[in-house]
């Protein structure tokens, strides 16, 4: 849900300047986009590893028949 938000046209077209705007010589549309999407891959990155360490102990098999 929040990538929707994020990538929603409205919410992009306010960083969409046409190239006027720049920081250290890249554009902020850019910026955004790629922080954007750095900032759900983290989200995501999260998640799974809270996922992983709530999940169950593996099950130990004996060996011994």
């Amino acid at each position: 849900m929040l990538g929707l938000l994020l990538f929603s046209p409205s919410i992009v077209s306010i960083f969409d300047r046409g190239g006027e705007a720049v920081w250290f010589g890249v554009p902020v549309l850019l910026i955004y986009l790629f922080g954007a999407w750095a900032v759900l891959i983290g989200i995501a990155a999260i998640l799974v590893i809270r996922r992983q360490k709530e999940a169950l102990p593996p099950l130990e098999l004996d060996g011994e028949d």
